[in-house]
């Protein structure tokens, strides 16, 4: 193997072309750790102990490390997008998904949605949990309460709860499980990397905040729900930061919908009112982007029925292209229908094993190697 002169005398150099190097940080760690296939390739290349075998690799044979880059890239991204446990036609749906939604994001046109599921990597608790933990205070029988969360009534259960123990305790508790710091964000941090624009989300917590923070975004601007529409329009069209925080934020109670009433007031009672700032924000960024849904479940919801009348009003064909990352159903039959749902919506889906929450760090990891790296 061609030595290369920098190498030996431990510099880089302007001919190393190292900003190559510096952008596959995932091979480089991998070639450089202590994993028994990465020791038994570099054994095989003819590198001995250094203390930078990827540097080694990258300066003395450019080629040797193009080949065996490209085969760690494919080992996994494969196994990112669920080869081996996902049947050959969803895994191939799963590919052809990841590859279309490159296009967007590396142009910054894709808008993160992102749900509780984000939050719950970061160890709070999901809505559901947190609404149970509400109702067992408040003396419910909370085998009933799940059972009723099961059907969707979010809504009349909250109502319930704040009718018995009043808004005030209610609130405190919501403050008590999600106005905190969080140790582990790192799953945040990835989603917030994906843009440099908008970011979209049905948490009250303050997560993202964090993840933006630890990356030197100390202010991002906040928008809720029934403010008008100009900040939101001027970030998405200016590419400048703001997190659309559509049913409110943890700090700001007067920002919260919580109740029947105020899902009334805010989405429309009964059909979405397209009037009310909140389904226009929603227009707006489902008109002007490809959203990306994290962490979200994607169920019958306001915020699903009103993307379901934006499509019926433009048409699916001049709608555009959206995207989720999401835990597949347990049966085939589940799964065609809810991918069929989905697909009406203008949604294509990536969907990972049912069980397997870490595969969406897989995957966002894989998108963000795929942005991060040189054209």
């Amino acid at each position: 193997m061609r030595r290369h002169r920098c190498v030996l005398t431990g510099k880089w150099c302007a001919d190393d072309d190292h900003a190559a190097y510096d952008h596959r940080k995932m091979f480089n760690a991998w070639l450089d750790s202590d994993d028994d296939e990465a020791n038994d390739l570099l054994k095989a290349l003819g590198i001995g102990k250094v203390v930078a075998p990827s540097k080694a690799l990258f300066a003395g044979d450019r080629v040797a490390y193009g080949e065996e880059l490209e085969r760690f890239q494919t080992r996994r991204l494969e196994f990112a997008l669920g080869y081996g446990r996902l049947d050959d036609h969803w895994f191939g749906k799963n590919r052809a998904h990841f590859n279309a939604l490159l296009e967007p994001l590396k142009v910054q046109h894709v808008v993160p949605f992102v749900g509780a599921g984000i939050s719950c990597a970061a160890s709070l608790p999901t809505w559901t949990a947190h609404i149970l933990h509400q109702a067992k205070s408040a003396g419910f029988d909370v085998t009933v309460v799940l059972s009723r969360l099961k059907r969707g009534e979010y809504e009349v259960i909250i109502d319930e709860i704040i009718a018995s123990r009043g808004r005030g305790l209610f609130l405190q508790e919501m403050r008590d499980a999600f106005d905190h710091d969080v140790t582990d964000f790192s799953l945040a941090s990835m989603v917030v990397q994906l843009t440099k624009s908008v970011i979209v989300t049905t948490n009250y917590d303050r997560v993202l905040e964090q993840a933006l923070r630890s990356l030197g975004e100390h202010f991002p601007e906040i928008v809720t729900a029934t403010e008008d529409n100009a900040r939101i329009i001027r970030a998405q069209s200016n590419g400048q930061r703001a997190l659309l925080k559509i049913h409110g934020d943890i700090r700001s109670p007067a920002s919260y919908i919580l109740s029947g009433a105020q899902y009334d007031d805010c989405y429309g009672a009964g059909v979405p009112d397209m009037k009310l700032a909140l389904p226009r924000k929603l227009r707006h960024v489902f008109e002007h982007g490809s959203l990306l849904f994290l962490g979200c479940r994607l169920v019958e919801d306001r915020t699903i029925s009103v993307f379901e009348n934006l499509v019926m009003e433009a048409g699916l064909a001049n709608v555009p292209r959206h995207f989720a990352v999401l835990e597949a159903p347990a049966s085939d039959a589940d799964l065609v229908a809810r991918n069929s749902r989905l697909a009406g919506l203008s949604i294509d889906a990536i969907w990972y094993p049912e069980g397997a929450h870490e595969y969406v760090r897989l995957i966002l990891a894989e998108l963000l190697e795929q942005l991060r790296s040189p054209a």
